[in-house]
C-alpha cells in the first residue's frame, strides 16, 4: 500500500482543500457566523419595530418569512447529516484525498484506510493514520481490486525504474527482468488491464529488456511457460466446461428424441396390425 502524504506544509499549517470552500479552517468561521433561530427572531423582531407604521408587514408574511427559514434550515441539517452518514460510512475503507495547501496551492494525494471519524462543529472529520482531514478533501473510495492493483503497479514500475539505459543491458540484470515477469506472471486479469491502461510504457520497456537479453543468451523459458499458464484464467476455463457441457446435453437430447421417434412409429405399427386383425 501506498504511504500518506503528509498533509502540513512547510508553515506548520494542516494542508485542506481550500478550493472546495470548506477546509478545516474555513468551517470553523463559517459555522461562528451562521445564523440560528434566536438570531433570526431578533431580527425579525427588529424588522418589526422598524417598520413603516403606514405600510405594516401583514402577519402572514412573518409567517411565510419564519417558516422558509425553517425549512432552509432543516434542509442545511439534513444535508450535515447525509454527510455523517457517508463518512462513517468511509471507516476501514480506503480513500484518497485530495489536499490543497492554502499557503502554497500545492496539490497533493494522500492514500489510505480511514481509521474512525470525528464530528467537530457538526462536520465530519476523517483521521487516516493520525492525521485529519476534511470531508471535502475526499477525492476517491478506493476498492479491494484496484488497490490491489495499484500496489502490484507501483512495485514493478519501481523495479524497472531502477534499471540503467538500455543500452547498457547484461547478463548481471537477468535476474531483475526475471522477477518482474515472475511478479507480472501473478496478475490476475484485472491486475493485468490495470497495467496495460497505466503501465503501456514499462511493459513496452520489460519486453525490449527480455529480447535484449535474450540476445545475449539468457534463457526465459522458464518464466514464458509460466506467462502462458498463467493466461489460461478461471474464466476461460469455466467457458471451455461449459461448452463441452452443452454438447453433451445436445447429444443427449438427440439421442432421446431418437428413441421417442422409434416409440412412436412403434406404436402406431402395433396400432395398424390390430385394425386390420
Amino acid at each position: 500500500m501506498g504511504s500518506l502524504v503528509a498533509p502540513v506544509g512547510e508553515d506548520g499549517k494542516l494542508q485542506t482543500n481550500s478550493t472546495s470552500g470548506d477546509s478545516l479552517k474555513s468551517k470553523s468561521k463559517k459555522n461562528n457566523s451562521t445564523v440560528d433561530s434566536d438570531m433570526f427572531l431578533s431580527l425579525l423582531v427588529a424588522e418589526m419595530q422598524n417598520q413603516d407604521p403606514l405600510e405594516p408587514t401583514s402577519n402572514t408574511e412573518w409567517v411565510s418569512q419564519y417558516a422558509t427559514f425553517t425549512q432552509v434550515k432543516k434542509m442545511g441539517e439534513m444535508a450535515e447529516s447525509i454527510d455523517l452518514l457517508r463518512a462513517n460510512d468511509l471507516v476501514g475503507k480506503e480513500v484518497i484525498m485530495k489536499v490543497t495547501s492554502e499557503s502554497t496551492g500545492d496539490v497533493t494525494y494522500a492514500r489510505g484506510t480511514v481509521d474512525f471519524i470525528t464530528v467537530e462543529n457538526g462536520k465530519p472529520i476523517i483521521w487516516i493514520d493520525d492525521k485529519q482531514y476534511s470531508m471535502a478533501d475526499l477525492d476517491t473510495v478506493v476498492s479491494g481490486s484496484y488497490s490491489s492493483a495499484y500496489d502490484k503497479y507501483d512495485t514493478l514500475t519501481a523495479m524497472l525504474k531502477g534499471l540503467p539505459d538500455i543500452k547498457y543491458a547484461d547478463k548481471s540484470y537477468e535476474n531483475v527482468i526475471k522477477g518482474a515477469y515472475e511478479l507480472y506472471n501473478t496478475f490476475n486479469d484485472y491486475e493485468k488491464n490495470f497495467m496495460k491502461t497505466y503501465g503501456a510504457k514499462e511493459l513496452a520497456l520489460l519486453e525490449q529488456w527480455k529480447e535484449k537479453l535474450k540476445d545475449k543468451g539468457v534463457d526465459f523459458s522458464d518464466v514464458e511457460a509460466k506467462e502462458d499458464e498463467a493466461g489460461v484464467s478461471l474464466d476461460d476455463i469455466m467457458k471451455s466446461f461449459n461448452t463441452k457441457m452443452d454438447a453433451i446435453i445436445d447429444r443427449l437430447k438427440l439421442l432421446t428424441g431418437d428413441t421417442d421417434t422409434d416409440n412412436t412409429d412403434k406404436d402406431d405399427t402395433d396400432k395398424d396390425d390390430a385394425d386390420k386383425e
